[in-house]
């Protein structure tokens, strides 16, 4: 087996959706992602970018979910919350 590393990326939902849509036994995310860098021309003059308010949109609501996540995990960790609510809320806030 090839070395692979573990890398964690955040994308948006719809992207995971259609990453998602196109897997199938044997094309895995992760072999589509493999994939898609083996595909990109190195020698390209073409470069990423991001538009302000794009990032600004993606900022806010990142921060958002830590926070929703911090307030979940205080709740949990004062037993405020059983461990199964705990669970239910968390997967609802990862699915969005």
């Amino acid at each position: 087996m090839e070395n692979l590393k573990r890398l964690t990326v955040q994308i948006r939902k719809q992207q995971y959706l259609k990453l998602k849509e196109m897997t199938r036994p044997g094309v895995s995310i992760s072999f589509l992602v493999r994939s898609a860098i083996e595909g990109m021309n190195n020698n390209s003059s073409e470069t990423v970018t991001f538009q302000k308010s794009s990032y600004s949109e993606y900022e806010s609501n990142s921060i958002k979910g830590l926070k929703q996540i911090h307030a979940l995990l205080t709740l949990k960790k004062y037993d405020v919350i059983t461990e199964q609510e705990y669970s239910n809320i968390r997967n609802r806030l990862d699915s969005r």
